[in-house]
């Protein structure tokens, strides 16, 4: 079977509730996908950057889809660098910043300013030295359009999206004019509960195929006078809205 593309979900939505505009039926499926990335850390949504230090800039931008880290890696000295410190943290421990050595944490400074990379997340490597880096992150997920074809598990499992957005659909009575005979509100619960079901076997199904453990057998870089603040490693935790 071909992979699930964005059309191919409002199109079914739309054979359902044929009563509701395109751009209606387009817009649901694309709520039911902020719903599905908001329920965890999906590994099919996650990217690899290689981002290197050079001992004399300790700032660092982050690629554009950037959203938060799963883990940062010196492969050469194979270590974990820590991510959790704030640059609070960092001021109270060193409010010189002249640390020097291999970096041993990534500490966030803010969005950037530099029109070629304005927006994009920016670190601070600590202490300030030269290093290369391998970074493994959680992507953000852009809206989908009709370019978009699903990938990961969503690749055979877009009918979630499909049942995230039939919710939706009858929940909406129509318009003054044009009633929607697919209103009703127990089959809006009856399709909750199938989206929330379906993001659940998904989620087994991620874990399955994107392993959580790869780095774990490494230990946390050297943070300096920085002490270990917590695990660079994340926890995938669903969550409902």
């Amino acid at each position: 079977m071909a992979a699930f593309t964005y059309s191919d979900c409002w199109r079914t939505v739309r054979l359902y509730c044929p009563s509701a505009p395109t751009f209606l039926t387009r817009e649901w499926v694309n709520v039911a996908w902020k719903q599905l990335l908001a329920a965890r850390r999906w590994g099919f949504m996650r990217g690899e950057a290689t981002i290197t230090t050079d001992g004399i800039d300790p700032l660092v931008v982050m690629p554009a889809d950037f959203a938060s880290f799963k883990v940062v890696v010196d492969q050469a000295r194979q270590v974990k660098l820590c991510t959790t410190h704030s640059l609070d943290d960092l001021l109270k421990a060193d409010p010189s910043l002249n640390s020097t050595g291999p970096p041993g944490a990534l500490v966030a400074i803010g969005p950037s300013s530099d029109p070629l990379t304005l927006g994009q997340a920016v670190y601070r490597a600590y202490p300030n030295g030269a290093a290369t880096l391998t970074v493994i992150y959680n992507r953000q997920g852009a809206r989908l359009d009709d370019t978009s074809v699903l990938t990961g598990v969503l690749a055979d499992g877009g009918e979630v999206l499909i049942a995230g957005a039939l919710a939706q659909a009858a929940l909406w009575p129509g318009t003054g004019d044009k009633t929607n005979p697919y209103f009703n509100a127990g089959l809006a619960q009856t399709k909750t509960e199938e989206f929330k079901y379906g993001v659940q076997m998904l989620s087994l199904r991620d874990d399955e195929q994107y392993p959580d453990d790869l780095w774990d057998s490494l230990p946390e870089a050297d943070c300096g006078c920085l002490s270990s603040g917590g695990s660079a490693r994340e926890t995938d935790a669903v969550t409902w809205w």
